[in-house]
């Protein structure tokens, strides 16, 4: 997608197996000013893997930029490559650069952990391991990450030291052969082969067990309702004061409306979508965002509402909305260091608001200021209000 051009913040080299290769990296994703350390210590520590084994089959889990993917695929020629993330930026970035490193037909897929992956084996799987994941969810995963290889197939993690105890011994539950341990500074890697799925449930629904972590019961105009939060996620425990300034102004947001259909963007685990749809039970309430989780998260908790449900529509950035469908948007910006965020927003909710819709605005009060000097002359403000910090802005889009 050319959009991700405005994501990249430098260029750098890397060589891996005598093959020079390149990456771009971004603000907005891990490791932005150099490949980082962890993935450096695994492609050590799988370098005669990829000399001697035959591979052809290679998957990326939490891929990132891709460099653990791409490298291994480079020093495998043939072999195919799946690359996965929770963040579609972090997928488009993957497969920009796998393209830029002349990488043959990549694959790259927003997705969970190992979710959707049931019969199907690969020679090589990889995983830079995100240690915030929480510990149900990371013990499921690397019980059944080993299962996911074929039977001369291996996989190598990289994960920070303070959880590298209890990740062996979930390698270990597995059944699978612990080959090799990498000690760095910071980092362990270990490389393993095969073991036998544990049937914990990372592959289903149970995954959302897994990666619970709270549940609150919230009372809302038409009711009581539950928000569950999530490992890996803010606001498990109560909304932020962004999410706080989006619901105190929601009456001014809807004031002369009939909403049929909202969209929220960048929801988190989904506490003003919930909220809205307490509101105004008969709305349809669409969400985008890069992250995949959120998303999930979200259109789950959403799902728990007692009150009629139209399916809830995913997308991975705002730009994917469908135009002049929504009575009212309300967004928490992506804010990434050396890029244009507002520009983007206000274009963005021009394309999808009816005429006469309301947009709401929520951010850190030092960049609204910025937000509201690109704002187009189709949005009348109708409402600003902060909160420690944080500023929301209500408009209406009177011209198109």
């Amino acid at each position: 997608m050319p959009f991700i051009d405005v994501f990249v913040h430098k260029t750098v080299p890397f060589k891996f197996k005598g093959h020079s290769l390149t990456f771009n990296l971004s603000h907005a994703l891990f490791s932005s000013y150099d490949i980082d350390q962890g993935s450096k210590l695994l492609l050590k520590a799988i370098s005669d893997i990829c000399a001697s084994a035959e591979i052809r089959s290679i998957l990326d889990i939490g891929c990132g930029i891709g460099v653990l993917g791409i490298a291994a695929a480079k020093a495998c020629p043939g072999a195919s490559l799946l690359m996965r993330d929770r963040d579609a930026l972090a997928c488009e970035f993957s497969y920009r650069n796998a393209v830029l490193n002349k990488l043959p037909a990549p694959l790259t897929e927003r997705a969970l952990f190992i979710e959707g992956l049931e019969g199907k084996s690969f020679d090589l799987a990889l995983c830079n391991v995100p240690a915030k994941a929480g510990p149900g969810v990371l013990d499921s995963f690397l019980r059944d990450m080993p299962s996911l290889l074929s039977d001369s197939g291996y996989g190598a993690i990289v994960l920070v030291k303070n959880i590298a105890g209890s990740a062996r011994t979930s390698i270990l539950n597995s059944g699978a052969k612990l080959l090799k341990t990498e000690e760095g500074s910071g980092h362990t890697v270990f490389v393993f082969k095969r073991g036998v799925p544990s049937g914990s449930g990372v592959y289903g629904d149970t995954f959302w067990a897994a990666a619970k972590r709270s549940s609150e019961e919230c009372i809302g105009r038409a009711g009581r309702y539950n928000i569950d939060g999530y490992w890996g996620l803010p606001e498990f425990d109560s909304p932020s004061f962004d999410t706080k300034l989006l619901m105190e102004m929601a009456d001014r947001a809807s004031s002369g409306l009939l909403l049929r259909k909202i969209a929220v963007i960048n929801p988190g685990v989904g506490r003003f979508a919930a909220f809205l749809k307490n509101r105004e039970p008969m709305a349809a309430i669409d969400l985008a965002g890069r992250d995949f989780l959120a998303l999930r998260a979200s259109a789950r908790n959403l799902s728990k509402m007692p009150a009629p449900q139209e399916e809830t529509q995913l997308f991975s950035f705002s730009s994917e909305l469908p135009d002049s469908s929504y009575d009212m948007m309300a967004e928490r910006p992506d804010i990434v260091p050396l890029t244009d965020f507002a520009g983007p927003a206000w274009e963005n909710a021009m394309h999808c608001l009816k005429l006469g819709a309301s947009y709401m605005a929520a951010m850190p009060s030092a960049y609204m200021d910025r937000f509201l000097k690109q704002k187009p002359r189709a949005f009348i403000k109708l409402q600003e209000k902060k909160k420690k910090g944080y500023s929301c802005a209500v408009f209406r889009l009177e011209t198109k």
